[in-house]
């Protein structure tokens, strides 16, 4: 049987259209979230980005803008990983909440662990990029220290 090549970059992905993905501008998870938006410009797909960890640099948010399909929420609240989170990763938390509300997301796409758990309303994807405590023993030869547990 021959099969006919599909064109991929004719159609967008069934019942996938829109994605609320969230990044910090820190390090490798910027890159990578602004690579998939890229990726997924062909298919159609739009993506809003909820950002938290710190404000957006001047050549990051130029970055983002240069991408059609792409549109920033922007936030500084700290990360589960940053001194005294909690307080705004509980505010971030009903932040995103509210943004998948406003923008309708067919799959949600977390780039950290602790929003996971909350009560998304549709499809919910979390990629691992790191785990603190492994990177410190690897780099550091140590066990991290105790307040990082």
């Amino acid at each position: 049987m021959r099969s006919t090549p599909v064109d991929r970059q004719a159609r967008p992905m069934r019942g996938l259209h829109r994605l609320l993905m969230t990044a910090d501008p820190i390090g490798g998870v910027w890159s990578y979230a602004l690579s998939l938006a890229q990726a997924l410009q062909p298919f159609g797909i739009e993506i809003a980005l909820a950002t938290m960890g710190a404000p957006l640099q001047t050549s990051q948010r130029a970055a983002a803008q240069h991408l059609d399909n792409l549109t920033l929420f922007e936030s500084a609240l700290k990360l589960e990983w940053m001194p005294e989170p909690w307080a705004d990763v509980e505010a971030a938390g009903a932040w995103l909440l509210e943004l998948e509300k406003q923008v309708a997301p067919d799959v949600v796409h977390l780039n950290g662990y602790v929003h996971a758990a909350l009560p998304w309303q549709c499809p919910t994807l979390v990629v691992g990029h790191s785990c603190v405590m492994s990177w410190y023993a690897a780099v550091k030869n140590a066990a991290p220290p105790a307040v990082w547990n």
